[in-house]
């Protein structure tokens, strides 16, 4: 069963996301870069994954929803929630896929995994982050600490399998 890091390496200015960082392979696979962070896999074991367990096809065109993530999750041994709009970065879970770059047009967008940990260097302190696997990010922008247009966003929870998902969250 997998676990899920409550806790993150800190120094008062700096921090080590608790996750490995993957970078998306193609502009359609950020759910499979996401989950293979969540799990520590390779992106490639993941997709193999998704066409064995879930019936994502071969080959493209595809765009996961909500139905297609919780499966894929299900297999990596995590739970996740439905899409819950929020409007503050304190309603977002502890371990959360992000939409964002949201097109009204198109109802898509691409996802980005958040995390809130505790601080190493500070009890009682949080640090919250999120992994934007985009190819085309700079390396210096895939780490997202600003949260502060989080407001209309909407996230899926996840928790791991046999664990308790955030209360209220």
């Amino acid at each position: 069963m997998p676990v899920l890091p409550t806790g993150v390496e800190s120094t008062p200015t700096t921090f080590t996301p608790a996750f490995p960082f993957v970078a998306q392979t193609s502009d359609f696979d950020d759910v499979f870069a996401c989950a293979a962070m969540l799990s520590g896999k390779k992106i490639e074991e993941v997709r193999e994954i998704a066409i064995a367990k879930t019936k994502h096809p071969a080959r493209g065109p595809y765009y996961l929803g909500e139905s297609h993530i919780a499966a894929l999750l299900a297999q990596l041994g995590f739970v996740a929630t439905v899409y819950k709009e929020v409007s503050r970065v304190s309603d977002i879970p502890d371990v959360a896929l992000i939409l964002v770059d949201y097109n009204d047009d198109m109802e898509m967008g691409r996802h980005i995994l958040f995390h809130r940990g505790k601080a190493s260097h500070a009890p009682g302190t949080s640090i919250e982050y999120a992994l934007d696997p985009a190819p085309w990010c700079k390396p210096a922008d895939r780490v997202r600490t600003n949260f502060k247009s989080i407001a209309g966003h909407w996230v899926i929870g996840i928790h791991a399998m046999g664990g308790k998902g955030a209360a209220g969250k």
